[in-house]
């Protein structure tokens, strides 16, 4: 029993012990309060100085063949040669498919004949003319007809022609669908051919950025497929900006004798947009919108101050100021939400 109540009175003790201290620190906190309203605001901070920042853009774009086609028929006609073998390189002119060419070739040779026999007509013909045997308009009859044979025979010989399917360019030709004795007209595509030995890189970029990318610029630009970075070269800027996505189409060059890029693949393309040297920048969250613009908190004395500035480019981090800083001003960088005009600062970081 005694040992229970000492117990209690020692419990007691140590309650009255907490509420002692609780209520002391209580006592001083108002105390420093009363003699310092308004307390020092912990704050990362950073000295301004002119610097180098090089601006960069990372875009989607599309590889595209150099110059690609789907091999078709002109005319309606049944294939009977096949040339062409599968993926394989072919050279421009080289035959790729026979058509079924036998009743052109008679009909050719049948006008020929007919042409032959027209042509001995003529010479007898113009000879009688000029001894005054025949009459101007005998003479033109026979003329015109064999005139007749040799236009039937070359609008024939273009129809020949289309007989014979060839390689429009050098290139790579895809997989072939249909086999030899299909019946074969313009809907009807034979093969793909494309050149890959140099291909297009088509991509775009936001119109902001309209003026930093010509002709001749370098861009880098990686595939899902490859670990390697690639290198082309811009050749082509659409000379409009779309209306719809408001950016601005270009096209670059890549050597691919390699055979590393394949056409239809996604890249994405890596662009040094611009480098801009002896520039003011600061940290992006440093900036403090208002109706009237920008501002930032200066340290001024060890008390907040708040400058208007105009703010340029800016990527992810950074932020170009044009006016309103200047080399050596230390601004602050961190808890704004807490800094007001004419805060006492107490700077924990500089950089």
């Amino acid at each position: 029993m005694k040992r229970a109540i000492i117990l209690t009175g020692i419990l007691i003790i140590l309650i009255l012990l907490v509420l002692i201290k609780v209520f002391s620190d209580k006592g001083r906190k108002k105390q420093e309060t009363a003699v310092n309203p308004n307390p020092l605001i912990p704050v990362e901070a950073m000295v301004i100085k002119d610097t180098s920042v090089q601006f960069q853009f990372v875009t989607v774009g599309t590889i595209r063949a150099n110059e690609s086609v789907e091999i078709v028929s002109e005319i309606n006609r049944k294939i009977i040669s096949i040339f062409m073998r599968e993926g394989s390189f072919v050279d421009k002119d080289q035959l790729l498919f026979k058509l079924d060419d036998a009743d052109i070739v008679a009909r050719i040779n049948k006008l020929t004949v007919e042409a032959d026999l027209a042509a001995d007509n003529e010479i007898r013909e113009k000879a009688l003319l000029s001894k005054g045997g025949i009459s101007q308009e005998r003479y033109d009859e026979v003329s015109n007809r064999l005139k007749t044979l040799q236009a039937e025979i070359a609008v024939l010989k273009v129809d020949l022609s289309k007989t014979e399917i060839r390689a429009p360019f050098s290139g790579k030709i895809g997989l072939r669908n249909i086999s030899e004795g299909a019946l074969v007209h313009p809907d009807v595509v034979l093969a793909s051919l494309q050149d890959v030995n140099r291909v297009k890189i088509d991509f775009a970029i936001p119109e902001r950025y309209a003026n930093d990318l010509r002709p001749g610029a370098q861009v880098l630009f990686t595939t899902d497929y490859s670990p390697d970075v690639f290198t082309a070269t811009v050749e082509a800027v659409e000379p409009a900006i779309d209306l719809t996505t408001r950016a601005m189409r270009l096209r670059a060059y890549s050597d691919n004798r390699a055979g590393k890029l394949v056409p239809g693949a996604s890249v994405k393309v890596d662009l040094n947009i611009r480098t801009l040297d002896k520039s003011l920048f600061i940290p992006t969250s440093a900036l403090i919108p208002s109706i009237k613009g920008y501002g930032v908190f200066v340290v001024k004395s060890g008390m907040a101050a708040l400058r208007s500035v105009k703010s340029g480019l800016r990527n992810r981090e950074s932020v170009q100021i044009l006016d309103g800083l200047f080399p050596g001003d230390t601004i602050v960088t961190t808890n704004l939400l807490r800094v007001r005009k004419d805060s006492p600062l107490k700077i924990i970081k500089l950089n």
